[in-house]
């Protein structure tokens, strides 16, 4: 990432004019509103610096876990994220989110770590809500005509799931997920997202870039920021291994 203006500082520099505590905040922000965005480039980040495979949804069996409960979700979800991350080396990343009645799910990326079942369902080659095939032959013809299996994860003991592989364009996959964090407004049970496992993380170096020479590089977006009086300019490369998907 590049910027028409020295915004970017090594550690242990000042900014020439730090920004004065008494200026006024842009329309959005509060300290709600930081969190939330703070939280939002963090999972971006995880997601783009690891080769996830499937994107999935956890839901809740209220039979095993008061699904309206937070406390009491947390700390099954955490044994069980611990013990898959142990046992079978899962990566994750997780974003809460509640149903219309205040039920908890889960939405994120899972790598290939877990087994896998044929929930029976598939998203047909036109989209939409996964369906059942009428026959063998129409399953067949799906699959054939770019239609793609819901998996179920079995090892997943405190509800349902499932499990879709990525495929298409990564970073629509990510900015989808994204988009779960704060969608209500709130940060159920204090936290925006959960992550874990042997995750990369970004390795950030400082240069001395040009964002014009940038913004002319194929894939580079280009954005921007009247408030700041500044264009960013971001590239990144895909990843080589599993990353290549959207949902």
């Amino acid at each position: 990432m590049a910027c028409s203006k020295p915004v970017f500082r090594m550690e242990g520099w000042e900014a020439r004019e730090p920004a004065s505590r008494s200026a006024p905040r842009p329309e959005g922000g509060g300290d709600q509103a930081r969190s939330m965005r703070r939280a939002r480039a963090q999972v971006r980040d995880l997601a783009l610096c690891n080769p996830f495979t499937h994107f999935v949804t956890l839901t809740l069996d209220q039979a095993k876990v008061d699904r309206y409960d937070m406390g009491a979700i947390t700390r099954k979800l955490n044994a069980w994220l611990s013990n898959q991350v142990q046992r079978r080396g899962l990566c994750y990343v997780l974003v809460p989110e509640r149903h219309q009645d205040g039920a908890i799910h889960f939405h994120g990326f899972f790598n290939n770590a877990l087994e896998r079942t044929d929930s029976g369902t598939m998203i047909p080659p036109d989209g939409g809500r996964p369906k059942k095939p009428r026959s063998r032959a129409q399953r067949a013809a799906w699959a054939a005509e770019g239609g793609r299996v819901v998996w179920n994860l079995p090892g997943w003991s405190l509800g349902f799931t499932t499990a879709l592989e990525l495929v298409g364009e990564y970073s629509r996959a990510v900015s989808y997920v994204c988009k779960y964090i704060g969608k209500q407004g709130d940060k159920p049970g204090g936290r925006w997202y959960y992550s874990g496992g042997d995750l990369a993380r970004p390795v950030v170096e400082l240069a001395p870039l040009d964002w014009r020479e940038l913004a002319a590089q194929e894939g580079a977006r280009v954005f921007h920021v009247p408030e700041a009086g500044a264009v960013f300019v971001s590239l990144w490369e895909p990843l080589q291994s599993g990353g290549e998907g959207g949902i």
